[in-house]
């Protein structure tokens, strides 16, 4: 219901203050997750704002995949990513049908990969190495710090021990091509049942 989506929401916001004070913390504790059900948990919360921009999610990940991290951390890297997107489609002010988001899960030489793709239209070369850099932001000053993608970077790489990249791909869903950015995570499994 729409209450439920109100309160999941708050508190996921009030957990995302404590993460960050956290975020230096050496202590933390670690924990298996199922890559697919921390994918939906990140859909949830920003299930209503894409529905709102007519943003089409496609969401394959493979059941049984699990990594043991820091759950709310890779909650964040989630968000942040598919925030990007939206943000970048509607910037581009694409057409209804063009609005998509691409998730694939799966297993790949011991590792579980993580993709997600936008359709739109991609990053500009010259600024495609920069992106996880701290500070750089392609958006307006009021609406980036540029801190997103780095602290994203930071968790993937320095806490979970895992790689994050970025490339512009063509990808097709139901036999139309589509083309944007490609984010793919990288992250070591614990298990495969």
């Amino acid at each position: 219901t729409h209450m439920k989506k109100i309160v999941d929401t708050t508190n996921y916001l009030s957990k995302t203050i404590d993460d960050f004070r956290n975020f230096f913390k050496k202590d933390k504790e670690q924990t298996t997750f199922s890559l697919q059900q921390i994918v939906y948990k990140s859909l949830n919360i920003v299930e209503a704002t894409l529905k709102h921009n007519n943003i089409s999610i496609y969401n394959k990940i493979e059941k049984n995949i699990f990594i043991l991290g820091y759950e709310s951390e890779m909650i964040q890297v989630i968000i942040n990513i598919l925030n990007n997107a939206k943000d970048a489609i509607i910037l581009n002010n694409l057409a209804e049908e063009e609005r998509i988001i691409y998730i694939k899960g799966y297993i790949k030489d011991n590792n579980a990969i993580l993709l997600i793709q936008d359709s739109a239209k991609g990053i500009p070369q010259d600024i495609l190495y920069r992106i996880f850099e701290p500070y750089f932001t392609t958006k307006h000053q009021s609406q980036g710090t540029g801190l997103g993608l780095h602290m994203s970077r930071e968790i993937i790489v320095k806490h979970m021990k895992g790689n994050i990249e970025v490339e512009n791909s063509e990808f097709i869903i139901n036999d139309k091509k589509y083309f944007g950015a490609k984010f793919i995570i990288t992250l070591p499994i614990t298990k495969n049942e």
